[in-house]
């Protein structure tokens, strides 16, 4: 879709019962495929933690969208891009993408009209930044179906300085 086709299709909404009609609309198109489905009684949850790899790769990220030059917070970039700097330690990039369960990035949408992503391009949320400046602490445990996060254990609660040494925090997110 060209930026002029995007642009014919743009429109201002006003009416609280358009927009919702218009995002029904949007998630049918989808076919499921990326909205969240209702669970099955009888399937069981993944309960993922995370993990101090994670919060090391999430550093990586805040890196390059605080020190790379022209990079505005709504980019998103390849996870070879994101993680160039870690690309010989496999063991700790490879759960990268399970990030998104705590909503700390978030996968990059391709179409302006129906609910597609792009693999393997990720952005960072407000979340993942405030949670790399020590701001908000995170529910350890999220429980997943479908690669979807479904709940989070709410107790205990991390704080990055948990999963990372404040030391080494600091020397990780110098430039």
């Amino acid at each position: 879709m060209s930026k002029d086709e995007a642009k014919s299709q743009e429109a201002t909404i006003s009416d609280l019962s358009e927009l919702k009609t218009i995002q029904d609309e949007l998630i049918n198109r989808g076919d499921g495929k990326y909205v969240q489905p209702l669970k099955p009684h009888d399937e069981k949850y993944i309960k993922k933690q995370i993990s101090r790899d994670m919060a090391i790769c999430l550093v990586f990220v805040y890196k390059h969208y605080r020190y790379s030059e022209n990079i505005k917070p709504t980019d998103y970039f390849s996870k070879k891009v994101l993680l160039q700097y870690l690309k010989s330690f496999r063991n700790i990039t490879r759960n990268f993408h399970k990030l998104k369960y705590w909503d700390l990035i978030c996968p990059m949408p391709t179409s302006p009209t129906e609910i597609i992503y792009k693999r393997g391009w990720y952005g960072l949320t407000e979340n993942g930044i405030a949670f790399v400046q020590k701001e908000i602490g995170l529910p350890k445990y999220a429980f997943i179906w479908n690669d979807f996060a479904y709940e989070h254990q709410t107790n205990p609660y991390v704080m990055i300085t948990d999963l990372i040494n404040e030391d080494e925090l600091e020397e990780l997110l110098k430039p």
